[in-house]
């Protein structure tokens, strides 16, 4: 890639260099702070001191619904600009949580090369800096500022660097139907950040980094499994270990070829792969054929199977052997039909869900098809033949082992969790998960674990009435599919998770750094009638 200008924009002078360097609770040498060199390495990189004096501070907590018209963005520069729109296309935090501390402190952003891996990064360091980073994975198909309002908050309050980056889709879905199989290197991505974090955060502040975690949500989570296993194999080849623990929240479990080679000869065949349901595409194939599209006369999405007890009756024992709880079937709707209400600006969306967006997308990055090659198993409505259900469901029921072949059941292979690591993980599931369904994605990991790992090392806490992200426990989604929103009072009936993710990584720093082990991996009861918000209310 053709290097690119570097924009460096650095505010405030010898007043921040004086607070960069004071600041920091480490014995450093503060004429030795240097903040401009936290850019260092990346392409396209820009640099901001934010004083949260009336700018949102590090962690932009007036950006999360800045509108576009209103004076307070028109006044921002471009590249701030820019932020709100990546803020606010990657919302996941409950709505009862509003945090009050705003954090001063420094951003970098840019592009980080490496080998062939490129990533937008975003690297954020407190003036009141602990001498610790998180190194953050991020959920879904989204970008470097995707945990800006359920991680960023409250970790740089306490004092925490923070690093994050996009896994590469800088042009986003797009890269994931380009034929270059970016989850290769979703696991990788996580040590880049943290070395390159690591030694631009010991530049700029003249003291080193002194414990580094890893954190994320669902395939954030994923990165987090997928960090520590890595460092792992690095630290028995020799090498110093990265990563002293990490945080899995909700992650998605790619299964490995001792978990998937069902007959024991040696290799994974298709039809192993093709029937195996704990794999991230598979079961959520399932969801889709047994959902059905929401325009179809037999689809199972409607207010009348969303009103029986229990809900969607016919879909259970379906959904069941796919791996989702009976307790995520007031997801089963929602998720079947989330992007349904955008097909006014984007008629293709009719009909559109998470279940066969992510089983059309994850399908063509894995067979390493671009746009028109998986035109054949689409999972987009044709207005020019609304009669017409998208390709995706005959593919999936037709098809010969769901069309998978053994050269995209290598690339699943490729990045795939080994549930072997040596620095401690805790997970924190949502029982009534019905995107990664709880019995195919967090029980079979630790499984895996507990087979070919350490289970010393790891935890999992399971919270009953939590789904996969908390946004959704505020309950104004359209769960019953009769386009309005919010009308069911699912608010008072789910339970977020942010609280339970902050008391567990409570638990991981005091495992780590005084030795005390949490407890037990458990089912943690929830009343979702009276949420807890405070992880000091908090005791497992």
């Amino acid at each position: 890639m053709t290097l690119m200008k570097q924009t460096i924009i650095v505010v405030s002078t010898a007043l921040c260099l004086f607070m960069w360097g004071c600041s920091n609770d480490s014995d450093d040498d503060s004429s030795e702070a240097d903040p401009s060199k936290l850019v260092l390495g990346l392409e396209e990189s820009y640099l901001k001191h934010y004083s949260g004096d009336g700018d949102g501070g590090l962690a932009h907590i007036t950006y999360w619904d800045m509108t576009q018209v209103s004076e307070e963005y028109q006044n921002l520069e471009p590249e701030e600009q820019a932020k709100v729109g990546k803020i606010q296309a990657s919302r996941q935090h409950s709505r009862l949580f509003q945090p009050a501390q705003v954090v001063a402190g420094y951003e970098a952003t840019g592009i980080l090369i490496k080998e062939e891996r490129e990533q937008r990064v975003s690297l954020k360091v407190p003036d009141n800096w602990n001498g610790y980073l998180i190194v953050a994975g991020t959920s879904g198909l989204g970008n470097e500022h995707g945990n800006e309002a359920i991680l960023v908050p409250w970790l740089l309050a306490e004092g925490y660097a923070y690093v994050a980056g996009d896994k590469g889709l800088i042009n986003g879905s797009s890269d994931m139907l380009s034929g270059r199989h970016p989850t290769q290197y979703w696991g990788i991505m996580m040590s880049d950040l943290a070395k390159w974090a690591k030694e631009r955060i010991r530049e700029a502040k003249g003291a080193e980094v002194t414990r580094i975690y890893a954190m994320g949500l669902s395939n954030g989570g994923y990165q987090t499994r997928r960090a520590l296993e890595i460092d792992h194999e690095s630290v028995a080849a020799g090498n110093e270990r990265i990563f002293d623990g990490g945080i899995d929240w909700s992650g998605t479990y790619w299964a490995d070829e001792r978990v998937l080679d069902a007959d024991n000869d040696g290799q994974v065949s298709v039809a192993e792969y093709g029937t195996a349901t704990d794999t991230l595409v598979n079961h959520v194939d399932r969801a889709t054929l047994t959902m059905g599209w929401a325009y179809s006369p037999d689809t199972l999405s409607t207010p009348d199977e969303f009103a029986k007890t229990p809900r969607f009756p016919d879909a259970h024992e379906d959904m069941g052997e796919a791996g989702y709880s009976a307790e995520s079937a007031v997801y089963w709707g929602y998720y079947n039909t989330y992007y349904d209400s955008y097909k006014t600006a984007l008629p293709t969306y009719q009909g559109i869900g998470f279940y066969n967006l992510v089983s059309y997308i994850y399908r063509a990055e894995l067979l390493g098809h671009d746009p028109e090659e998986s035109q054949a198993y689409s999972c987009y409505f044709d207005p020019e033949n609304p009669d017409a259900e998208p390709p995706l469901y005959s593919w999936l029921a037709n098809s010969d082992d769901r069309g998978w072949t053994e050269e995209s059941i290598q690339w699943a292979l490729e990045n795939a969790n080994t549930g072997e690591f040596s620095a401690p993980l805790i997970t924190v599931a949502g029982e009534a998960d019905a995107l990664l369904g709880y019995y195919a994605q967090a029980v079979p990991y630790k499984n895996a674990v507990e087979q070919y790992g350490n289970p010393d090392l790891y935890r999992q806490y399971v919270i009953e009435n939590a789904g996969h992200v908390d946004a959704n426990a505020d309950g104004t989604g359209d769960f019953d599919f009769d386009g309005e929103f919010g009308e069911e009072g699912m608010a008072d009936r789910l339970t977020p998770m942010q609280a339970y993710v902050q008391r567990a990584f409570r638990y991981l720093t005091d495992w780590v750094e005084s030795g005390n082990a949490p407890p037990d991996s458990k089912i943690i009861v929830t009343d979702p009638a009276d949420d807890v918000t405070d992880p000091d209310r908090l005791s497992f």
